[in-house]
């Protein structure tokens, strides 16, 4: 995946394993080179950092434009519940503030569920990484450099998340997806580590006018890629709920003579959506005046198709006003993505 949509770096599927010798280098010192396609795709050139990291398993995970010789602030959370959960949003809410190293401990030996929030906590954030653990406590390190991450490419790779996510609940309207879930949750999981990301790196700006010189955005430009960044993140969780209520509807012959509205409604929920982000990175105020306007009429045609659908009776209700809701919340996001694109206009006039 190229580095241009800041995701996490992947082997390449279905190449051979590369094999390389070490060397022994001024008597003392072992090195092994790098495999080129990876240090290109990486973007990396000689001088730049990359950091390593044991794992379990024996093997060395390499962490690219990782963070030189700065002091790291720590933050301990001190675990007071076995709930994965609440371990998980506490790891979370550390990563946001900034904190660079982790440490989760307990005064008795961690539980099996907290240790899960932990895993999924080092899973699903962007960077970081377990360098230390024992019966008590489990350290976290972020690997990544913000400054290597900017805030507008990763807003453009959570809108492309989005939108594919998006394509594939319009499918569900013409054709049976084989696992709904499985289909739509890395995606979803990526958003949301990018949303995360986007959080930090807007906090880092309000802390440090160094780095948020070296974005080239001030607190106000900065947060209005948030506000856009926390619409995407749910929107693409509308997404799902879309297809999952349309798959529902799919067997039910009295909701089938709904369903073209329905999709021609999804259909249009999604573009405006679409149109509303272009407005946004294209600091187009006119065109995003229009949106809104066109956001406003697409909820009078939603309150029409709801009140067509009471008729339907049963189950069939519960999914098409499910489904209906989650397309006029789409449609209302792309308004809101529209406001701050005028926002952002004169944030940027500004300077």
């Amino acid at each position: 995946m190229p580095r241009d949509d800041h995701a996490p770096l992947r082997p390449l599927s279905g190449d051979p394993m590369d094999l390389r010798k070490i060397q022994l280098t001024g008597g003392s010192s072992f090195t092994v080179t790098l495999p080129k396609e990876w240090v290109s795709q990486a973007e990396l050139g000689a001088g730049d950092v990359v950091g390593f990291v044991p794992q379990h398993d024996g093997s060395l995970a390499i962490y690219p434009h990782a963070r030189l010789g700065a002091t790291q602030a720590r933050y301990t959370l001190e675990v007071l519940t076995d709930d994965p959960d609440s371990v998980f949003r506490g790891i979370v809410a550390a990563y946001l503030a900034g904190f660079d190293v982790i440490v989760v401990r307990s005064k008795k030996p961690l539980g099996a569920n907290a240790r899960k929030g932990v895993r999924n906590a080092a899973k699903r954030i962007i960077g970081l990484e377990t360098v230390e653990e024992d019966a008590n406590s489990v350290t976290l390190q972020d690997f990544l450099d913000p400054k290597e991450f900017h805030i507008d490419k990763g807003l453009r790779r959570m809108q492309a998340l989005c939108r594919a996510m998006q394509e594939d609940a319009l499918r569900a309207f013409s054709e049976e997806l084989e696992d709904v879930h499985a289909t739509f949750t890395d995606r979803d999981d990526e958003v949301d580590r990018l949303y995360w990301m986007i959080n930090k790196q807007y906090h880092a700006i309000l802390r440090d006018p160094a780095y948020a010189q070296k974005m080239g955005l001030n607190a106000s430009q900065a947060l209005n890629y948030l506000m856009c960044a926390r619409l995407i993140e749910r929107t693409a969780d509308h997404a799902l709920r879309i297809a999952e209520n349309v798959q529902a509807l799919r067997k039910d012959d009295v909701a089938a003579k709904l369903e073209s509205k329905i999709e021609k409604q999804a259909r249009k929920a999604v573009s405006l959506f679409a149109d509303s982000l272009s407005t946004f990175h294209k600091q187009d105020a006119e065109a995003a005046n229009r949106i809104i306007e066109d956001a406003a009429h697409f909820r009078a045609s939603q309150d029409a198709l709801m009140r067509e659908s009471l008729g339907l009776g049963g189950e069939s209700i519960l999914h098409v006003a499910l489904a209906l809701e989650s397309i006029a919340r789409t449609a209302a996001y792309a308004a809101d993505v529209a406001e701050t694109a005028i926002n952002h206009r004169v944030a940027m006039t500004a300077g």
